[in-house]
């Protein structure tokens, strides 16, 4: 992968945990969730509307557009209920740690990707690190791990590791017939109004409980809404220069941003084992970043 495109998905990196982050330390993570949403495309909105004018939509890209949006609330959605239920440092590295390699699967199934043996080897290295992580301590031999999946939170993370996956691979078809800024602004407006019909339909999130008359709540949802958009949006860049794997798996650093956000700033337990799970993810990364 060329210094470029790594770049921008590192500087994602960033912006996508501190999003999740802004989400999780908030009363009600499911509201929180699609007030950013929300957010975001008021931020981005002159942006859209300058680009708008002079871009043009190829036919053929609606329907990437159109699937994306209604995956990617399904995602929130699967998200917001991850946080719901469990730490930051354990929720986040497995919906984000899952995504690699069902990815990578999915884009050598329907994007004629090849992988290969230095590039799996790194993503294998990357995903084992975000299970660590997850697993945490106390957890041991294969009925631990197993049995993690009885929980909700787990369950949940797994359904947005695999939505993230689905995702990625039709953005990688779709932004290469519209421009990225388009792209994501027409994506993130579908998502927010999918995602609020199916929070009020599924379960009706209580959106007092965030106290939108305060100055710092505004504040975290502005934030992550810039976070939220402005990280998939280098991402969807990244996508139009790299294959959809290994932008993917290069994706995780921000797990070991994550997990410190988890453990330094929410003051999660289980600091040893989680940061063990980060180192994992950063060898592989380094592996990555050298090598491929």
């Amino acid at each position: 992968m060329d210094l470029f495109p790594l770049g921008l998905i590192f500087i994602a990196a960033f912006l996508h945990a501190f999003w999740n982050f802004a989400a999780k330390g908030a009363d009600e993570p499911r509201a929180m969730l699609q007030i950013s949403l929300w957010a975001s495309l008021i931020i981005f909105a002159p942006v859209f509307i300058w680009r708008f004018e002079l871009a043009a939509i190829p036919p053929g890209a609606w329907k990437f557009i159109l699937t994306t949006g209604t995956l990617h609330s399904f995602y929130f959605y699967a998200l917001g209920r991850a946080y719901q239920e469990g730490e930051l440092s354990r929720i986040y590295p497995l919906a984000r740690g899952s995504a690699p390699v069902l990815a990578a699967m999915l884009a050598v199934l329907f994007l004629g990707e090849r992988i290969s043996l230095t590039g799996g080897a790194a993503i294998l290295l990357i995903v084992a690190g975000v299970f660590t992580a997850h697993i945490g301590p106390g957890t041991a031999g294969m009925r631990g791990i197993l049995g993690l999946f009885k929980e909700p939170g787990s369950r949940w993370a797994l359904a947005t590791g695999l939505v993230t996956s689905i995702y990625s691979v039709v953005d990688k078809a779709g932004v290469t017939l519209a421009p990225p800024e388009i792209y994501i602004y027409l994506m993130f407006t579908l998502t927010a109004l999918l995602n609020l019909s199916l929070q009020l339909t599924k379960e009706r999130v209580n959106l007092k409980t965030l106290h939108l008359g305060d100055p710092k709540t505004l504040l975290r949802a502005a934030t992550g809404g810039f976070c939220m958009m402005g990280a998939y949006g280098l991402v969807l860049f990244a996508m139009r220069m790299s294959q959809v794997s290994y932008v993917v798996a290069a994706r995780e650093v921000s797990v070991l941003i994550g997990a410190a956000l988890g453990v330094f700033i929410l003051k999660e337990g289980g600091k040893r084992q989680k940061m063990i799970g980060a180192g994992l993810v950063a060898a592989g990364l380094v592996i990555f970043a050298l090598v491929e």
